[in-house]
């Protein structure tokens, strides 16, 4: 048998994996404790069903290019609002049938908020925008209003929501 040098240096090449795919948490708890651990923004996707995070999205589907965003840059948290459990949560969200909350890195704060379906374009602009660590939130970048979130995480208690108007 014969190996190519080719192939023995990638056989003998460290293994640097490259996650191209989130992981999605069903807690919305476990997410924003992972998050404010690792320093990351948590993204709340809203849906029904198994794969309902990408019926948020007007195509369907995330392209390679979001869920790499997402993968790497972001704790990702998945609300079936079909689910007895998740409802009182999606309510204090103000999502109403599919949507998308993005925290700040601390957790604090909602940096962005969808109510409703989105261009999969403006969806990972939005992604790219708030995952940049330089960034920091004051309010909320939203379809209809601003809004600033007290997250507790304390217990798996849901976020109290204020919500004020865009001026």
């Amino acid at each position: 048998m014969y190996t190519s040098f080719l192939t023995l240096s990638l056989l003998l090449a460290p293994v640097v994996a490259v996650p191209d795919r989130p992981t999605w948490q069903s807690s919305y708890s476990v997410g924003l404790e992972i998050g404010q651990k690792a320093g990351k923004p948590v993204a709340v996707f809203v849906g029904s069903g198994l794969q309902g995070q990408a019926a948020l999205v007007k195509e369907g589907q995330f392209s390679a290019d979001a869920l790499k965003v997402l993968a790497q840059k972001y704790v990702c948290v998945y609300l079936d609002r079909s689910q007895t459990a998740n409802q009182h949560l999606v309510r204090d969200l103000g999502i109403t049938q599919a949507g998308v909350v993005v925290s700040d890195r601390t957790g604090n704060y909602q940096a962005f908020h969808q109510d409703g379906v989105i261009a999969l374009d403006v969806l990972t602009r939005q992604l790219n925008r708030f995952a940049d660590p330089k960034l920091v939130v004051s309010t909320t970048v939203s379809n209809t209003t601003a809004r600033v979130s007290y997250y507790s995480g304390a217990n798996g208690t849901a976020p109290t929501v204020k919500r004020t108007v865009n001026c």
